[in-house]
């Protein structure tokens, strides 16, 4: 959000690069822009909002939907499939749970998906520049999924080279269409591959520039999302499938943000469906259903090498929701032709029972934690109430608080926009040392304080800590002669206590 802020506001990031094919990030550890190019002229029409930031997210996830089902509607003889499919798609909680909140991240799967989508629709009976739509359609697709999740630098390869294989041999498509479809992604990622070999061969520490991009380096990177590559491989590769296989059967990856127990990412039950949809007899389908599903599969086995190295949790593998929802829907349409009326209600009625009962249970509220999936993300409305309140009352006054550099970022969101040399003023820097990131301050910012550095508060000055955290705190904060309690409030969906300097 506040990449994006800066965006609409000074036409760069917040290190100052005009067109980063990659943001630094805060912390220096990098974020993915795809979705930032998408929210930005959104943010500029209507100004931001939170609503606004998100309703974007919400509309692709819908649009990878329907796109899902048309296309299967329009190529399939028989409707009971694509109604199946769209049963077992609007009821899978990652969609909501993705679709409703923004990581950058969740971007990439729905455009791979929409990229597979129009390269199935490219391989049916068309006029031949019909055709060509839709594989530069799916080009395109396919390729921006590239600079929406860095995990995709290593699915993608496996993907198109499985799928170019595929489609020559079973001569779906000529070998110069399928040619063409790869020279449009190899140039469409190119500049992202030059950033990906700066970053991870030359160990670059400094911006440059290809093209009309800009291109950072990272102080930090994503290593701890991997598996440990010390001892053996294999044995390692093996304990993370096992790990990741375990949080999708028993519904949760202990995240909050991300699931929900026992619902998972998909409904653990509904993987039944899965299986016997991957494994049905072609006998069962018409050539166009065959063939879409082996591009679904082809693109949840891709996925294997992602899945023995990549640490696992339902962002991390979110890769696989879209095909395991989709093979979901070819399972039930199996069993659907195989029971009776009685049968057939109770498969409909069950997957929209539960889900109803997911939905109900987590977006209904607790507490003032308006979903569990706010339990320890930050919180916009609990800030901007914070940022008030200091405006109002505390101008010239220092609020110390837990951990500044991680919570600083939703101040800044909060408080009027400044530009890469505005926040260089505010952590007290003159200026930017040539092509390097500034990290995110861990002592001061504007008016806020670490509250280890309390010892240098003076009158007037306020400290918020967290309820749970106050033993922590007790020792200076106990002393009445010199901090009086003066509220309590919430931050981050938690309680917090602020007391003021006497």
């Amino acid at each position: 959000m506040n990449e994006v802020i800066s965006k609409v506001n000074f036409g760069t990031d917040i290190h100052g690069l005009k067109n980063p094919i990659y943001f630094a990030s805060v912390w220096g550890q990098g974020q993915s822009i795809l979705y930032a190019w998408i929210i930005v002229p959104v943010i500029k029409i209507f100004g931001f909002s939170l609503f606004m930031f998100r309703l974007p997210m919400a509309i692709l996830t819908l649009t990878a939907i329907i796109a899902i089902v048309c296309s299967l509607y329009l190529s399939s003889p028989n409707k009971a499939l694509p109604f199946l499919v769209t049963l077992s798609l609007v009821t899978t909680p990652w969609f909501l749970v993705s679709g409703r909140w923004v990581l950058d991240a969740n971007v990439s799967p729905i455009f791979v998906i929409l990229g597979l989508i129009n390269f199935y629709l490219s391989t049916l009976e068309h006029p031949i520049k019909t055709k060509y739509y839709f594989l530069v359609l799916s080009s395109v697709f396919i390729a921006l999924s590239a600079y929406g999740y860095v995990a995709s630098w290593i699915y993608l390869p496996f993907l198109i080279i499985t799928m170019a294989l595929t489609t020559i041999l079973k001569k779906w498509l000529s070998k110069k269409e399928v040619i063409l479809w790869g020279i449009l992604i190899f140039i469409l990622v190119l500049p992202l591959m030059v950033f990906a070999f700066r970053v991870n061969i030359q160990h670059t520490n400094k911006f440059s520039k290809f093209l009309i991009f800009d291109l950072p380096y990272l102080q930090a990177n994503r290593v701890s999302s991997l598996i440990s590559f010390k001892g053996s491989l294999f044995k390692n590769s093996l304990m993370n499938i096992f790990s990741g296989t375990k949080q999708i059967l028993t519904g949760s990856d202990k995240l909050p943000q991300n699931s929900s127990l026992p619902y998972g990412a998909i409904l653990p039950f509904m993987l039944i469906f899965a299986i016997i949809g991957s494994l049905g007899k072609k006998e069962l389908f018409s050539k166009n259903e065959i063939k879409f599903r082996i591009i679904i599969l082809e693109s949840l086995f891709t996925f294997i090498p992602g899945l023995m190295i990549i640490k696992p949790n339902y962002n991390h593998w979110n890769f696989l929701w879209f095909p395991l929802a989709i093979l979901t829907g070819f399972g039930l349409y199996i069993v659907f032709n195989s029971i009776g009326k009685v049968g057939k209600l109770i498969l409909i009625t069950i997957p929209i029972l539960v889900f109803g009962t997911f939905t109900f249970n987590n977006y209904l509220g607790i507490g003032n934690q308006k979903t569990v999936f706010n339990a320890s993300s930050g919180s916009f409305a609990n800030t901007q109430n914070i940022n008030s309140m200091m405006d109002k009352y505390y101008s010239n006054n220092n609020l110390y608080i837990e951990n500044l550099s991680g919570n600083f970022p939703i101040f800044r969101l909060v408080q009027h926009p400044i530009n890469d040399s505005q926040y260089l003023k505010v952590q007290n820097k003159n200026r930017r040392i040539p092509y390097k990131i500034i990290s995110a301050p861990t002592n001061r910012y504007g008016y806020l304080r670490d509250i280890n550095n309390i010892a240098k508060s003076r009158k007037g000055d306020l400290a918020m800590v967290y309820r749970q955290n106050l033993g922590t705190y007790s020792k200076p904060l106990s002393n009445k002669s010199e901090w009086k309690f003066i509220k309590n409030a919430y931050f981050n969906h938690y309680p917090v206590m602020f007391f003021q300097k006497k």
